[in-house]
């Protein structure tokens, strides 16, 4: 089976028949496994961010459940396909910081990627990176080898002395530098996933991950005023558990377009019926899991919202429900205008095979930073004013004290 953009799994022969359901399958699988986590752990309410070696991928977990988008551009093409709702920004542990014309310090989206990669690796890049920024800040260190490379931190003080010499800066201070705007391009990313949505990031837990997040997790959340961090054990390979605990799910829709008279319960229930049916004979064995929405907008918008509805939807209920979306989404709603239905939607799920996802080295039960603590799949900065306790899935919860 393959991962779908909408982070369930499809046999391989319909995804090679519709490849384009499965462009976000990578990050997709990372946001999966967020969901399950955040079950396990009783966080329903997750920033998620996974940080690697050329990029970072942001998504939110509210109420337990990935937040999915129907439509987006990817590489220039837009997508009208479910997909998770993920926001991708240039910076990962392999991105290179440069000084541009102006003479500002920038960092991204080029990639050392990995061949000739960050210079601390010393396969031939000489372009100073993020990796080579913690290495001269000693967060990483050439006596715990990064993924089974050890590291050179000569290399890696050469190739960012001469970013600092450039922008007339000591070495560390450009190091200190580079994390910090690689950080920024994280935060403006989480800031358009939450408070340009309406959404107070404050009242959610951030879920670091990939090799690199928890190196950042810490200064992130206190820049968005965050005050718990979750880190897996199984950090750096989270989005490869969260394809094997994908469940099997078939989607089908159906454009139309409702609008004034034709809105009744009638005109929507038919078309409903017939999707769900269909669903549930693409996926024998479901015993009844599925799942109805309906793409919703004022009569007169250009946009839709997403809204869930029963198996048996009323206009009433789907009305009041879309407002109240509406609300939390742009702040302002109009009860009783007319609304216009343009899509109904039907999935169909299997659940998957129970998935491990405290694989990986040992977290220590209690820890108090400052500290950097290095695990098999990844290493986390812990600044002074965070201390943290491990929880029965391996879990590491960071908690603010000052």
């Amino acid at each position: 089976a393959v991962m779908q953009s909408s982070g369930g799994l499809i046999p391989a022969a319909a995804a090679a028949r519709n490849a384009a359901l499965t462009v976000l399958s990578g990050p997709a699988g990372g946001s999966r496994a967020a969901a399950l986590l955040a079950e396990r752990c009783g966080e329903p309410d997750l920033l998620c961010f996974d940080m690697g070696g050329t990029s970072c991928d942001v998504s939110v977990i509210q109420d337990g459940r990935a937040r999915e988008t129907r439509e987006r551009t990817v590489g220039g093409r837009p997508l009208a396909l479910p997909m998770i709702d993920i926001h991708t920004v240039g910076a990962g542990g392999g991105s290179i910081a440069w000084r541009d014309a102006g003479g500002a310090l920038r960092v991204g989206p080029q990639s050392a990627g990995a061949l000739p990669g960050p210079a601390a690796y010393c396969r031939g890049g000489t372009a100073p990176t993020v990796t080579d920024a913690h290495v001269v800040l000693g967060r990483l260190r050439p006596d715990a080898p990064l993924a089974g490379v050890t590291l050179d931190a000569a290399a890696a003080t050469a190739a960012v002395r001469c970013l600092a010499d450039d922008l007339g800066l000591d070495t560390a201070s450009c190091a200190r530098g580079i994390v910090a705007v690689a950080n920024a391009e994280m935060i403006r990313a989480l800031r358009v996933m939450t408070i340009e949505r309406g959404i107070d990031p404050r009242a959610f837990a951030l879920l670091a991950f990939g090799g690199a997040g928890p190196l950042h997790a810490a200064d992130i959340a206190e820049a968005l005023e965050i005050s718990r961090i979750l880190i897996p054990r199984a950090s750096g390979v989270l989005s490869a558990l969260g394809l094997a605990a994908a469940e099997r799910r078939v989607t089908r829709q159906r454009s139309l377009v409702l609008r004034g008279s034709s809105v009744t319960d009638d005109r929507v229930r038919g078309p409903a019926t017939e999707l769900l049916d269909r669903v549930a004979a693409e996926l024998p064995g479901i015993d009844g899991a599925t799942r109805l929405e309906f793409d919703v907008r004022y009569a007169g918008q250009s946009h839709e919202l997403t809204v869930a509805s029963e198996a048996r939807p009323r206009v009433a209920t789907l009305q009041r429900n879309f407002e109240t979306l509406h609300e939390q989404r742009y702040g302002w709603h109009e009860p009783g205008t007319p609304i216009e239905i343009v899509t109904i939607r039907a999935t169909a799920t299997l659940p998957p095979a129970p998935v491990d996802l405290g694989f990986g080295a040992q977290t220590p039960a209690s820890v108090r930073g400052p500290q950097t603590l290095r695990l098999d799949e990844t290493t986390i900065h812990i600044p002074d004013g965070w201390r943290g306790d491990t929880d029965a899935t391996g879990t590491l919860i960071l908690r603010r004290t000052s």
